[in-house]
């Protein structure tokens, strides 16, 4: 069975998917730890510490078990922590 036109093709995601995941987390955490500092924000916590590692957790399940829709929900998940914390704290803050 192919995806994409080959079996490297599934590989190359799957890596991509559990790589971008577990390279979110210390991003998150970074913008966890200046959200508290300057803006007092503490829904930052949730936002930037726990979404993160659960999405690191479906990028990496994703890859071990050869899950491409657990991985892509990782990489999904990764990719709209940020722009969630930033778009909550301004509408918090105003």
């Amino acid at each position: 069975m192919s995806f994409f036109g080959g079996v490297d093709d599934l590989e190359l995601f799957l890596s991509r998917c559990r790589v971008m995941s577990v390279a979110s987390v210390p991003a998150c955490l970074g913008v966890m730890v200046f959200l508290m500092k300057e803006e007092g924000w503490h829904f930052s916590l949730l936002l930037g510490f726990l979404l993160p590692l659960i999405a690191a957790y479906l990028g990496v399940r994703g890859k071990r078990e050869i899950r491409a829709g657990m991985a892509a929900a990782g990489l999904a998940l990764a990719a709209a922590t940020l722009p969630l914390a930033f778009v909550l704290a301004s509408i918090e803050g105003s």
